[in-house]
């Protein structure tokens, strides 16, 4: 027995062994067509790579095509070769690949957003309509759970001097000041007469606590209801603001909250002698939660059609003057 010169085993006379069913000269001619695959693939290694070129899937499927003759172990082989090298150029081709196309613009999502909103292309001077608007509020309303909370912070704290910049954009640093360390304290409300007459956080406070001692005297020297007394049927957002200003009379004990015999939150005034002396009782912190729903809620579950605390303007006018009663004569008509 002799080889010949691709290696194949051969009887003396130049015939295969009885047991190969498939023909030499056709096994010879796989070898051959895979031995050139795997040069073209070698010499444009380069071109298969580029991400924008399709070629390496031609050359897998020419691959599929030479494998379907495949009968010996040796054909198979070369096989192997070949998708071990196109599996790494694959590799080289996902690194090469960018993700560009997916990158946010701007310009393109405020279109989409403007289509989706007025539901057309607007045209120069066009403005989009109270329904659009509508519509763009009930699409985004799922991604907001609960409504902001209010952060005022023109209250407590002493606004101080603005220093110009330097050169550089950064401000300058008083000289004379030595503000390190120091801790800032908030000014505590003592009486509405001691702070700033034209600070519209406390004329507001001073306005809800002259309704609350009102609205007692109203109703017999009875406590009210919280929820009648904050709620503001026409308005969630001021009915946040309600509760806001109320916690500065609970905070400053001219006002108390407990729970009647219902566990329902009422509210009634302090007597003035009683915030003078300390008398009232030991105040305690409590968060309070509001969202839409839960005023809603309320609203229908109490029968609030009209608020207690009238409804404010939406821009606060500057405040020149303002009557501070300090609970004078508050007893005067009430029957003990």
């Amino acid at each position: 027995m002799q080889r010949d010169d691709d290696g194949a085993a051969a009887m003396p006379d130049g015939s295969l062994p009885p047991d190969d069913e498939q023909d030499e000269h056709e096994r010879r001619n796989i070898r051959r067509r895979y031995r050139q695959l795997i040069d073209e693939i070698q010499v444009n290694k380069e071109e298969l790579a580029d991400p924008s070129s399709d070629s390496l899937n031609n050359k897998l499927k020419e691959a599929d095509e030479l494998y379907k003759p495949v009968k010996k172990a040796r054909e198979a082989a070369l096989d192997s070769s070949v998708l071990v090298m196109i599996a790494n150029i694959g590799r080289l081709k996902a690194q090469a690949l960018t993700t560009e196309f997916v990158k946010f613009q701007a310009t393109e999502f405020a279109e989409k957003l403007i289509t989706f909103v007025s539901g057309q292309q607007l045209q120069d001077g066009q403005r989009i309509s109270h329904n659009g608007w509508d519509r763009l509020g009930q699409a985004v309303q799922p991604c907001f759970k609960r409504v902001p909370p209010f952060h005022f912070m023109h209250g407590s704290f002493e606004p101080g001097e603005i220093l110009p910049k330097t050169k550089d954009g950064r401000r300058k640093v008083r000289e004379k000041d030595d503000i390190v360390g120091q801790a800032t304290v908030p000014r505590q409300l003592q009486d509405f007469s001691d702070t700033d007459k034209n600070e519209a956080t406390t004329a507001e406070v001073e306005k809800i606590h002259n309704l609350l001692i009102h609205q007692y005297d109203l109703q017999n020297n009875n406590p009210l209801c919280y929820f009648e007394f904050v709620i503001n049927p026409e308005s969630f957002g001021q009915t946040v603001e309600n509760m806001f200003y109320t916690s500065f009379l609970v905070r400053d004990g001219y006002a108390e909250i407990y729970l009647d015999d219902d566990k329902l939150p009422v509210i009634q005034p302090v007597g003035e002698g009683d915030v003078q002396s300390g008398a009232s009782p030991r105040r305690q912190q409590v968060v309070i939660s509001m969202t839409p729903q839960n005023f809603r809620d309320i609203c229908k579950t109490f029968r609030i059609e009209a608020p207690l605390i009238p409804t404010r303007a939406v821009s606060y006018p500057q405040l020149t003057e303002r009557t501070t009663s300090k609970g004078k004569g508050r007893g005067k008509n009430r029957s003990k």
